[in-house]
């Protein structure tokens, strides 16, 4: 009996550990990120509705495996400020990500990942200080854009980077709050329906040794490289992918 995979052609199934590889690549050197690389890739042949469930299943996972190596580096106080804000968010935006038409939501998360891109093209600069109020906004915007596009990390860090500014604590404190804020949608999902479909739990069960081969993969480049390079080629491709994805939505608003 074949295995229950979702219902694309074969060359989208043989794309997916290739995007999943990188991403974890990515959330291995920073502590974020998997799902900024991973749902965009994801969107251009899957609704947002399997993309993100499937990539948080893998989160939880990615999360869990990282956070018991790194809890002890990270900046508590700064979770249990910033994480009541983020549960409020994660309610706001599972309602909305289950009402979203197709189109506005490929055009969202379209112009959210290329303003991020070229954000960081441009010299993103670090807030030199930022006032512990921020927690509020920050984690309200990030907790909404985490269960609607699986992209809240890259707000997080803008905080978290003015708060916390040694590199081993940083990537600590952002794994634990990502994994906080992961299995918070894993709750939601489960509950919704979204993460009870057969193809999508067999295709992030497929997916697990790609997972774990990039976190690997992110570990050594954490310690290997200062980053700046790294994230540079990222920006580009977040550029580019942002720009199809608006495309693609603009094709499906006048269809």
């Amino acid at each position: 009996m074949p295995l229950p995979l979702p219902d694309v052609p074969w060359y989208v199934l043989a794309a997916v550990p290739v995007v999943m590889l990188a991403a974890y690549t990515m959330f291995g050197a920073t502590g974020f990120g998997s799902s900024i690389i991973a749902v965009p890739a994801l969107a251009h042949a899957f609704p947002l509705t399997f993309a993100v469930p499937f990539v948080t299943a893998l989160d939880g996972l990615a999360t869990a495996t990282a956070s018991t190596r790194q809890w002890r580096d990270a900046a508590l106080p700064e979770i249990w400020r910033i994480l009541p804000a983020i549960f409020v968010g994660i309610a706001l935006g599972a309602t909305v990500l289950v009402s979203l038409p197709r189109a506005p939501a490929l055009a969202a998360l379209g112009v959210f990942v290329a303003g991020y891109g070229a954000w960081q093209l441009a010299g993103a600069r670090r807030m030199t200080r930022a006032s512990a109020w921020w927690a509020l906004p920050i984690g309200l915007a990030g907790g909404a854009f985490s269960v609607m596009f699986g992209t809240g990390g890259p707000i997080y860090m803008v905080y978290l980077s003015a708060r916390v500014r040694d590199k081993t604590q940083l990537r600590a404190t952002s794994s634990l709050l990502v994994t906080f804020s992961v299995w918070t949608r894993i709750a939601i999902f489960v509950a919704t329906g979204l993460l009870l479909d057969a193809p999508l739990l067999v295709l992030a069960a497929l997916m697990i040794p790609a997972m774990l081969v990039g976190l690997r993969l992110g570990n050594r480049l954490h310690h290997a490289l200062s980053g700046p390079g790294v994230l540079r080629l990222v920006a580009l491709l977040l550029v580019a992918n942002g720009a199809l994805l608006v495309v693609r939505a603009a094709g499906l608003f006048t269809a």
